[in-house]
């Protein structure tokens, strides 16, 4: 756990810089280049090692990144909990 705690900032910006890839679709080349382009501006050490990634890694890394993005979607619109968008009834 204690490696997790250490990287949970780089985690962080890890996610922040993947809003708007489509991760479906990349391959874990195209993946580390995007990131790595992403993070490069605010955090260029982080964007190297993002590069140094070897193709499995990146794999877990898209994985991971797959992963929050469901997370947040369901923490968005938990079930059970329904707005006034979601009414589907006539009349």
């Amino acid at each position: 756990m204690s490696v997790v705690t250490t990287h949970l900032d780089d985690l962080m910006f890890v996610l922040r810089a993947s809003e708007g890839l489509h991760l479906q679709a990349e391959t874990a080349e195209s993946l580390r280049t995007q990131l790595a382009a992403q993070l490069n501006v605010i955090r260029p050490e982080l964007a190297s090692r993002i590069r140094a990634l070897d193709d499995w890694h990146a794999e877990v890394l898209a994985d991971f990144i797959a992963e929050a993005l469901v997370m947040a979607a369901a923490l968005d619109h938990p079930p059970g909990i329904r707005s006034g968008a979601d009414d589907t009834r006539v009349g």
